[in-house]
């Protein structure tokens, strides 16, 4: 059950060079609670090679995520859509397509790893979820790697590691629901007379 804590949206400037997404982690636990799907079936192809493919979620979109920073202070943190836009243009400009490590340990980066497919789901402009992915939110960001590492493969489709972690620099910009709840009571009281002098 989600606590009552305050929110902040999570999000990169795309002016500041300070901020940014620098490597995508394999954990154990991902903070979003999506799990990756690895593929690997025999594939008819010249050298009866094994396709070692691992496809998940990078970021959830709109999904409240727990944080306990250094200091106790206990919050949410959500990624928007736009957020997750902005992150993954500058994850392309900065060519960190495979930038890949372990449990966010800066010494465990991971070789012989390289992303496939990166896809935004914008179900506005047509870019709908995947069947395997179908519950998840509009504007999330799923990606696929093909591992050539067979012992990282190995790792994940085993349940060492269940999913990614995408990590960086950003700004938290605080929500504050409680306006947003004031701002809508008062829409729905201007619609509301709209209505009823449409109706007179």
């Amino acid at each position: 059950m989600q606590k009552d804590l305050p929110i902040y949206e999570i999000q990169i400037d795309l002016n500041d060079t300070e901020t940014s997404v620098s490597f995508n982690s394999l954990v154990k636990m991902p903070a979003h609670e999506k799990d990756f799907m690895t593929f690997a079936e025999k594939m008819a192809y010249e050298f009866n090679a094994e396709e070692q493919v691992i496809t998940g979620i990078a970021i959830s979109s709109d999904t409240p995520i727990y944080r306990r920073d250094d200091s106790g202070e206990e919050y949410y943190v959500v990624f928007t859509k736009q957020a997750i836009k902005d992150i993954i243009f500058d994850y392309a400009r900065r060519s960190n397509f495979n930038n890949v490590n372990l449990d966010h340990n800066p010494n465990k980066v991971v070789e012989g790893i390289y992303m496939i497919h990166s896809y935004q789901i914008d179900n506005a402009n047509g870019f709908t979820a995947p069947e395997r992915f179908k519950d998840a939110n509009d504007g999330s960001w799923i990606v696929s790697y093909k591992v050539t590492d067979k012992a990282i493969f190995d790792q994940a489709k085993n349940g060492t590691f269940n999913g990614f972690s995408v990590e960086g620099v950003f700004n938290l910009i605080e929500k504050n629901p409680t306006q947003e709840e004031e701002i809508m009571a008062q829409v729905f009281d201007l619609l509301s007379d709209l209505f009823a002098t449409i109706k007179r």
